[in-house]
């Protein structure tokens, strides 16, 4: 039976991390220039130590809780940590660059998947279901419009929109109940295995792990129970035949 729906994860599946480091510097910087506005900077190294705890805080949050934290509460946890407070006119300020900065500073897309997605929009509806982090999903969408691969979704599920992340359930029927689309008609591709193949199988979905080296791997893991693995966009004809 044809798929009814195929949803897709965003980052190391559509788009790879570059830039992170241009990201990273921007994001600092406009938070020191805030806190010195209003205070004394901070010592350094006490700065560097918070932002840099920031993706602890957010796994706690994302592989715990299933949510995923906004830029709000990353830039109120390092000021937590510094013990510092500013005005929330600032705050607003510094947040909308922590959010906006992967427009000015932006990842690339993976090889081959504009050719990809214009296969699989062909075969059936696509939906995107992305974990967000720092770029909430208003922004996220303007880089995909950008570089063109906006055409192909017809839904689109952000975990800072839902309020909940891959592999709670919900995250994945918010992009099939819109398209009328039941979990064991419907295909999800993404790359790592604990949130998007574990995930879309529990509900019933099957599932294709993008998996490069070339690429983060840092929530990988050995043994996968997806239904089929490609390494490359090239390879997705070939992966979805074998796995319907």
């Amino acid at each position: 039976m044809p798929f009814t729906t195929i949803t897709i994860d965003f980052w190391q599946t559509l788009y790879d991390s570059a830039n992170g480091p241009e990201r990273n510097a921007q994001r600092k910087a406009t938070l020191l220039r805030a806190i010195e506005q209003e205070h004394q900077l901070p010592n350094l190294v006490l700065f560097e130590k918070a932002y840099a705890g920031l993706w602890e805080y957010f796994d706690q949050h994302w592989l715990g809780k299933q949510r995923t934290p906004t830029s709000e509460e990353m830039v109120a946890e390092i000021l937590r940590q510094l013990q510092i407070s500013l005005s929330e006119e600032r705050i607003e300020s510094v947040v909308k660059v922590f959010e906006q900065g992967i427009l000015d500073h932006s990842p690339g897309l993976l090889p081959g998947v504009q050719e990809g997605l214009h296969h699989l929009a062909s075969f059936a509806p696509l939906a995107l279901i992305s974990d967000t982090a720092f770029s909430p999903g208003s922004v996220l969408r303007q880089l995909m419009e950008r570089d063109n691969i906006a055409q192909y979704f017809q839904e689109f599920v952000f975990s800072d929109e839902t309020g909940v992340a891959k592999p709670h359930p919900e995250a994945f029927l918010r992009a099939l109940e819109p398209l009328g689309s039941l979990p064991e008609t419907a295909l999800h591709i993404g790359d790592i295995e604990r949130t998007d193949i574990r995930g879309a199988k529990g509900v019933g979905m099957r599932a294709i792990l993008y998996r490069s080296s070339e690429h983060l791997a840092k929530y990988a893991e050995e043994e996968t129970s997806a239904d089929g693995i490609m390494e490359d966009w090239s390879e997705v004809e070939n992966v979805l035949e074998r796995v319907l």
